[in-house]
């Protein structure tokens, strides 16, 4: 690898926006002032404590806009909060160049908490449901109450009003309820794109299981699917009574978690609020999460067990926020149910959340708005299949890669520093087609993709006594910042 070189040159001019997808075509081409592709929704409180967080997200090539939901209430009209909200993100969405949403916050019950959720009704021949939180309401074109009596979501008289998710824009929901929540999970999102094992754990896959009946359905899911997307992968099973499988019980689970040798893990059976049921009738609860120890190696989790993903419950938290929220420990991002969960749609919905998230390179919430766009047909002939598009929810950052190979920490190269004026400088690095993300300390800012040798080149107008901020990142890389001082 050569060193950097400078040479004189133009200014930069902007050019147009790129997809969500891949995940690692973000805003390539763009300087400053540029649209966010990140819209982060939150409370007041909170906005100043998400800052580091949209720093980061910005270093990687993906602006973000924070927006309170104060802010959002006075410039938008509509009935409630949570209609304003909805047009803000199409607002965003359909104008401003948004490809992900991220609802800053946990939700409460009667539209309370830090960002509210859009209740909806449901009647399944599985029972009647009054408070079904679903954030993909958030992501419709129309308000969902076509008949206009407050009720939304409902299959049989709203259907007319009723859209879901076409997968072009990436949606999760990060459920803090602090500045020391979001902290946390800030921490965690940096380590996760930049200090992730380089190791088997991207390739490993560990599926628990209580219940036998749903052992070969477990290995069904790894076999036909799965194994054919991680390439030179392996699945590892806690559950008894097959050859290769350990007993699944909370101090394996630790020890499974602890060993950071799983950075994908499938867990199978019943749960609560506040834990997940193992073997035995054992559960998993907050106890065992306070001994985890797993630090800078955070699993994507997916769930089907019931309750683990009630976000909005007034007794806080349940299992999966628990997860999210523990600092240095825990997960990155959990896909749970938030009420009972269908095991059958379930279980293939969570599957296809690995097919497409893996195997289309797409971002974390990119692949759960494209499973929901999968079950849109089925949702529009059957209330069963609505209430599932509804429940499922991606709990953690929707921009998140599902990391489906193991990264290596590029080699960056530039110059010692720079001097004020117009030039052209070239970046290199052995990381052929990362994302280059360019700011100062003064505004600018300018994301390119390297070519097939690693390197870019930025035309150049910089200030003198300002700091130029390199960072090369991608979903098969470990982010690498370089800082070059203006003298």
């Amino acid at each position: 690898m050569k060193p950097a070189l400078l040479f004189a040159s133009a200014t930069l001019t902007a050019t147009g926006i790129s997809l969500a997808h891949p995940e690692h075509e973000f805003m390539a081409g763009l300087s400053a002032p540029s649209p966010a592709t990140v819209l982060l929704i939150t409370s007041p409180e909170l906005a100043e404590a998400w800052k580091p967080f949209a720093a980061w997200k910005k270093q990687l090539g993906k602006p973000v806009r924070i927006l309170t939901t104060r802010q959002i209430a006075d410039r938008y009209e509509a009935p409630d909060l949570q209609e304003k909200i909805r047009r803000c993100v199409r607002n965003h969405t359909d104008h401003l160049g948004t490809r992900w949403i991220i609802l800053g916050g946990d939700s409460e019950k009667d539209g309370r908490g830090v960002v509210p959720d859009r209740d909806t009704v449901h009647h399944t021949k599985f029972g009647d449901y009054d408070d079904i939180p679903a954030d993909i309401y958030y992501l419709g074109k129309k308000d969902w109450d076509a008949d206009n009596d407050g009720i939304y979501g409902e299959w049989e008289d709203d259907r007319e009003s009723i859209d879901y998710p076409d997968g072009n824009v990436g949606l999760g929901r990060i459920p803090v309820r602090t500045a020391a929540d979001v902290k946390a999970y800030t921490e965690k999102v940096i380590a996760y794109e930049s200090k992730y094992p380089e190791s088997s754990f991207a390739t490993s896959m560990t599926y628990t299981c209580s219940l036998p009946s749903a052992f070969p359905k477990l290995k069904m899911s790894w076999n036909n699917h799965l194994s054919k997307i991680l390439k030179g992968g392996s699945a590892h099973h806690f559950f008894s009574g097959t050859e290769d499988g350990k007993p699944l019980t909370p101090a394996n689970w630790v020890n499974l978690l602890n060993g950071r040798k799983s950075g994908k893990l499938h867990m199978h059976g019943p749960g609560l609020h506040h834990g997940w049921i193992l073997e035995d009738d054992e559960i998993v609860t907050a106890d065992q999460i306070a001994q985890l120890r797993n630090e800078n190696a955070y699993p994507v989790i997916t769930t089907v067990s019931c309750f683990t993903g009630e976000f909005d419950r007034g007794k806080d938290p349940c299992i999966a926020e628990a997860m999210i929220r523990r600092p240095k420990a825990g997960a990155v991002a959990v896909v749970a149910p938030v009420r009972e969960g269908k095991p059958d749609a379930t279980s293939r919905t969570m599957t296809q959340f690995w097919e497409q998230g893996l195997g289309r390179k797409v971002s974390a919430g990119a692949a759960m708005m494209l499973v929901k766009a999968g079950l849109a047909e089925g949702a529009r002939e059957s209330a069963f299949l609505h209430l599932c598009a509804c429940e499922l929810n991606l709990l953690g950052d929707p921009t998140l890669s599902l990391r489906g190979t193991a990264p290596r920490t590029p080699k960056v190269a530039g110059p010692g520093e720079l001097p004020a004026g117009n030039l052209s400088l070239i970046i290199e690095s052995d990381a052929p087609h990362s994302m280059v993300a360019l700011q100062d300390s003064f505004g600018l800012y300018a994301v390119q993709v390297s070519d097939e040798s690693g390197n870019v080149t930025f035309p150049l107008n910089v200030v003198k006594d300002s700091t130029i901020t390199i960072t090369v990142s991608g979903p098969q890389y470990n982010a690498v910042t370089l800082k070059i001082p203006v003298r």
